[in-house]
């Protein structure tokens, strides 16, 4: 019954073990084979880890494992939650953190508020935070506080690196992934195990690749794992030949789509003098716009319904105006443009001269010049490009497309030399990105929106600290820019990625991909299976202190050995052995018996892992004996015969298998009258001996007998003796009086005897 018990609560244990969806820190016990190994990630620049300097994309994918921040955006909602912060409130333009205890940074010094006072006050300094941000605190309590951007506090700066004081020039962090080594060109993070959320992965190795040529040939090769940046949607049918093998990622390795950032956007300048910033012609055009056709033209995209992608739902509009040019299939696909010419006429662009090109309503020529990226860039782009302004030629309308490298795209942008654009733009989770591309005086404002309703829509949305309220704000942005038909995206591209083959999982999509936060913490080796344990003993009856050989079994669920596996050897809750198996998914270790005080079963426990395996355990029992050992007493005198008033020295020695026992507990015995020791009990000294005096007053020669009784823990009782004679005493013997009866008092005794005896015999005959 005690084995079936044990065993039940041994798999309760393992099932709540690899039950648990949140990494734990990896301990003795883990069987789920997860933890450990190693990830390897290309990247295309070299990697700067200081958040105070750092602007590149790819040095901005690492620094958050390197950093804890208060907050990470959760890979469900896309909302900030809390992270280093174990809570927050929000009052008016305050925002009120209570951190985390278990904060540490990778030094092992305490993160605490003045490390998080200190990194936003940084973050102000390089322009990374809002200028009226006031941040406050102490202890575990930090306070934020900006009246002109509480939205974009909460939304985005809440996500900026916690940095310990003092450590601008080199920062030390205390994310869940710590720089262990670095090179010019490789940079290691090792998993950081002391951290509150330890990942799974012991390190992940990023590594510099001149290209996606590169990158995928390495990955190809087994060379690489993962291709840290979005491919384009030929890259995964490219051939390679490894080995003398052709090879692709299409293939041979994991390609996975996620919604991406990027939207492909149509965009009218609003400047005075170009007739786009008429809203009547705008909206014409608008109107002949194909997403849906767009979408046929490039694979791996999804339409666009706004500024904002459709994916980012706490934040996306879906009641906004749709701009799609009606077709017909039949007998051939035909554009509709019936509303939209008439809406052209309606506002004064006219044919007038019947060379079937519209003029202006004031009868001057009307051109305009569409600018895009060439067809060198992206064939399928440039044919979205061509077709656009074919629609629009259909209108009777003069387009000119130029062609633009993308390097060189934002620039022609900024400057208004434009009617049209056909761009790829990116975008962000959070919409504080709004506010570049439409704000009055936005970095990306391209299409040159100036409108006052818009920028205090616009300025709610990046006030808001309450969600509600900031969610509702940036709704009505959405609203006013497809209403104005200025910007209207027309698809966004997924994110297409290469893994290798089988070797990882746990990969988490969210929208711009799987190179995110959340993938470095829960992506583990793919599991092979699980394995199987047995366990022997040989033999299964031992003494304390004897060993017996403890012969462990691992095999996979097939039955096949697994060597290289892990094997620890429990009893009662302490490890006695650990090793790895051979060849044949064995491995033999003796094993000691505790210690018992009576025959004892107890339960020999294993626990087999290999990383890629669900681990296994087996027990088996032995029957533990308490290894009595039997105690030699020796007892030697000094003398044999003592004089009168002489001593002896008695020594006792205890050992046991011919080595001194010291602490026994030794009990001394003098059989005959007149001898003594002067102590009758006590202990052996390192030496296993204990000495004492013997002596003896006697009469005639007499023989006495010491006899010592030996007991120790762990041992039998063991007894000696020894004999000592004690001589007579020299002179007259003296007759032995009784101490208090003399002569006179015997007399009197013996008296009154007589008087009871008649007594007693005159009361008989009277009866």
């Amino acid at each position: 019954m005690r084995k079936i018990l044990v065993a039940a609560i041994l798999g309760l244990v393992l099932l709540l073990l690899l039950s648990t969806a949140r990494p734990a820190a990896a301990t003795h016990g883990d069987l789920s084979g997860l933890y450990g190994g190693n990830l390897r990630v290309s990247v295309r620049n070299a990697l700067n880890l200081n958040p105070f300097t750092a602007t590149d994309a790819d040095s901005w994918k690492v620094i958050p494992l390197v950093y804890d921040s208060l907050a990470r955006i959760d890979p469900f909602t896309l909302l900030p939650a809390p992270w280093a912060a174990a809570s927050w409130s929000v009052s008016g333009s305050t925002l009120t953190v209570t951190l985390r205890s278990d904060l540490a940074f990778h030094d092992g010094s305490a993160e605490t508020a003045a490390d998080v006072i200190y990194s936003y006050n940084q973050y102000k300094s390089v322009g990374k935070a809002p200028s009226d941000l006031v941040v406050s605190g102490s202890g575990s309590t930090v306070t934020l506080s900006s009246a002109s951007a509480g939205g974009l506090v909460f939304g985005q700066g809440l996500l900026l690196p916690i940095v310990k004081s003092g450590t601008v020039s080199n920062p030390v962090g205390g994310g869940p992934w710590e720089l262990v080594t670095s090179t010019s060109t490789s940079w290691t993070l090792a998993a950081n195990a002391a951290h509150f959320w330890p990942p799974y992965l012991d390190t992940v190795t990023f590594s510099v690749y001149a290209d996606t040529s590169a990158a995928a040939l390495a990955l190809l090769s087994g060379n690489l794992d993962f291709i840290g940046w979005g491919l384009s949607v030929d890259d995964p049918g490219t051939i390679y030949n490894v080995g003398g093998t052709n090879r692709s990622l299409l293939f041979d390795a994991t390609i996975v789509n996620n919604p991406g950032l990027t939207q492909l956007v149509v965009g009218f300048n609003l400047r005075s003098g170009r007739t786009t910033s008429d809203s009547e012609f705008r909206l014409a055009l608008a109107d002949t716009l194909s997403p849906l056709l767009a979408r046929q033209a490039h694979a791996n995209t999804i339409v666009s319904r706004s500024p904002v992608i459709n994916e980012a739902v706490p934040w996306f509009n879906p009641n906004l105006p749709i701009y799609q040019v009606v077709t017909t299939e039949y007998p051939a696909p035909t554009y509709l443009l019936t509303d939209e010419n008439q809406r052209l006429d309606s506002a004064g662009y006219l044919d007038r001269n019947g060379d079937g090109i519209r003029e202006k309503p004031d009868g001057s020529p009307l051109s305009l010049v569409a600018v895009g990226i060439p067809v060198a860039e992206s064939s399928r782009i440039f044919t979205i490009q061509a077709s656009t302004v074919d629609v629009f030629s259909r209108l009777g309308l003069a387009v000119s497309l130029e062609s633009v490298p993308s390097a060189s795209l934002p620039a022609r942008l900024a400057s208004g030399n434009f009617d049209v654009f056909i761009a790829s733009l990116p975008t962000e989770l959070d919409p504080g990105f709004l506010s570049d591309y439409f704000g009055s005086t936005g970095t990306k404002n391209y299409v040159h929106v100036v409108d006052s309703a818009l920028d205090t829509s616009l300025q709610s949305a990046n006030v808001a600290l309450a969600t509600a309220t900031r969610q509702s704000a940036v709704m009505s942005v959405q609203d006013q820019v497809m209403t104005g038909g200025y910007f209207v995206p027309l698809i966004h591209f997924n994110a297409i990625e290469a893994t290798v083959r089988g070797s990882f999982a746990g990969w988490v999509n969210m929208p711009g991909g799987v190179n995110n936060f959340w993938t470095y913490q829960k992506v583990h080796v793919t599991s092979a299976g699980s394995l199987a344990a047995t366990l022997t003993l040989v033999p299964t009856s031992v003494k304390t202190g004897a060993t017996t050989t403890a012969i462990a079994k691992v095999t996979d669920a097939e039955g096949v050995p697994v060597s290289g596996a892990s094997v620890s050897f429990w009893i009662g809750g302490s490890q006695v052995a650990s090793g790895t198996t051979d060849a044949t998914g064995t491995l033999s270790t003796p094993i000691t018996g505790p210690s018992a005080e009576g025959p004892t079963d107890v339960q020999v426990t294993i626990q087999a892992s290999k990383l890629g395996y669900a681990g296994a355990t087996a027990s088996a029992w032995m029957t533990v004996a308490p290894d009595v050992r039997a105690l030699a007493v020796a007892v030697a005198s000094s003398a044999v015969t003592i004089a009168p008033g002489r001593s002896a020295t008695i020594t006792v020695t205890v050992t046991s298998g011919g080595s001194a026992v010291s602490g026994a507990t030794v009990s001394l015995e003098v059989i005959g009258l007149g001898g003594k020791v002067a102590s009758a009990t006590g202990a052996t000294d390192a030496q296993g001996k204990f000495t004492t005096t013997f002596t003896a007053d006697v009469g005639p020669r007499t023989q006495f007998r010491v006899v010592a009784t030996a007991t120790a823990t762990g041992h039998s009782d063991g007894t000696g003796s020894t004999t000592v004679i004690a001589e007579q005493r020299v002179g007259t013997v003296e007759p032995r009086v009784t101490a208090g009866l003399d002569t006179t008092t015997i007399i009197v005794a013996v008296l009154a005897l007589v008087v009871i005896g008649a007594i007693a015999a005159m009361m008989g005959r009277k009866k």
